[in-house]
């Protein structure tokens, strides 16, 4: 059986960021909505207070992948940036 899951608001503005065609600068400049901000602080406290329930360990896992994935993006694009700046 396959569960399907919700994707986590974060990774929903990284969807909707992506599918906008942004400049380079506009994926550096990238900031989750304060709502996405709030809700990983809630579930981080949650964490903490060994609180979280099978959902919300399953957004909170989603939140920790979507964060690296944003992550590893940005610095392929400064890594990049540094290489063009060096041929220049």
């Amino acid at each position: 059986m396959s569960i399907v899951e919700t994707p986590s608001r974060l990774f929903e503005e990284i969807a909707t960021l992506f599918a906008s065609e942004p400049s380079r600068q506009e994926i550096l400049s990238f900031q989750p909505s304060d709502a996405v901000i709030q809700r990983a602080s809630e579930l981080l406290d949650l964490n903490r207070e060994d609180r979280l329930n099978d959902d919300s360990r399953r957004e909170l896992d989603q939140y920790e992948q979507a964060e690296l994935l944003m992550r590893l993006v940005k610095a392929r694009i400064r890594a990049e940036q540094g290489r063009n700046e060096e041929e220049s």
